[in-house]
């Protein structure tokens, strides 16, 4: 639905560098990245409002690179709203009808996108007496007005407390579905993009990084930086050697197996969640790693804790409370770790 194909940008000491991508149709398509890495330039583009000095830009197939906004069948939502004060609810929301001279459509398609959305009472309010996520909806209801093919998102939750984040969140997944849109939202919270994306990808300073499912940029960074970012926590730096299909990475003292076939210095990557306090003298599960600790750190998290150990191999595991309660964990206490 979507392909950018070496698209470049250069605005000033900032450039986006070279992005190649493909979003199928009807994917919810989540670009992911800290402050200043290009997203923004990246949607932009996509809905031209800026011309890439080289590359094309094309969707449904059709190269759209030189064609204005209006012409692009896209619904746009910008990261505060943009909703004008002067309108009400139902005029905020059929504004590009109007300007398409459609606005005998307006009541109609004003009062049906309102109902879906859930703001059928505000039709008659002014945005100055709307809360964050009723100004969020009614954006959306804008964006949607002109029956769009594509939808671009630009933070559109970043503004909501947590509560209103998760819900509104749900709510444009569903809309996406509902709607039968392509969409592409740019966040910089991964706990976002793994609620709401088929795939992401993953940009850093003008370029695209990494791009997969939320699961692969998760459980497989192909960098540091990527690891860093989705918080893999555990970052191992060790020595790689091939032994037939397999490959044992030594860390330390430790000694982690892998089938990816690597050799050399390398970084490992475990996630909190495959690391696992074991029951004192008990073994690890068949092919599990054990790697003895002290404990040096709890931090609750809510969910449950992550505990830090400190060793020959440091390492943070996710333990829940019941567990938690069951082994008497605490500051100073000896543990075995199990690593899958």
């Amino acid at each position: 639905m979507i392909r950018l194909d070496n698209v470049s940008i250069s605005l000033g000491e900032f450039n986006l560098e070279r992005i190649s991508l493909d979003i199928r149709r009807g994917e919810y398509f989540v670009v992911l990245g800290p402050t200043g890495a290009g997203k923004t330039v990246l949607l932009e583009c996509l809905a031209g409002l800026l011309q890439p000095d080289e590359g094309r830009v094309f969707l449904a197939g059709a190269d759209v690179t030189r064609m204005p906004p209006e012409q692009r069948s896209i619904g746009y939502l910008p990261q505060d709203y943009a909703l004008f004060p002067h309108m009400n609810v139902r005029d905020n929301i059929g504004f590009g009808l109007m300007i398409r001279k459609r606005s005998e459509e307006i009541p109609q398609r004003a009062h049906d996108l309102a109902e879906m959305l859930g703001i059928l009472h505000l039709l008659d309010r002014s945005p100055a007496n709307l809360s964050g996520g009723e100004k969020q909806r009614v954006a959306l209801g804008r964006a949607l007005a002109t029956d769009p093919k594509v939808m671009l998102l630009d933070e559109p939750l970043s503004a909501l407390d947590v509560a209103t984040r998760e819900y509104i969140g749900d709510e444009i997944r569903r809309v996406h579905e509902q709607a039968g849109l392509t969409s592409v939202h740019i966040c910089h919270n991964f706990d976002e993009t793994i609620r709401l994306a088929d795939r992401v990808a993953l940009m850093r300073a003008g370029r695209i990084v990494q791009i997969g499912t939320p699961a692969d940029i998760m459980r497989r960074p192909n960098c540091l930086f990527a690891a860093e970012f989705v918080r893999s926590e555990n970052i191992l730096y060790g020595v790689a050697e091939r032994h037939g299909a397999r490959t044992i990475i030594h860390i330390g003292k430790a000694r982690l197996t892998t089938d990816k076939a690597i050799a050399g210095s390398v970084i490992a990557t475990i996630r909190p969640d495959d690391v696992h306090v074991l029951d004192p003298g008990s073994p690890p599960e068949e092919g599990a790693i054990p790697i003895d600790g002290i404990v040096d750190h709890i931090e609750d998290r809510g969910h449950g804790f992550a505990l830090r150990t400190k060793g020959t191999v440091p390492l943070t595991a996710l333990v829940s409370r019941p567990r938690m309660r069951q082994l008497d964990l605490r500051p100073g206490n000896r543990v075995t770790l199990g690593i899958a």
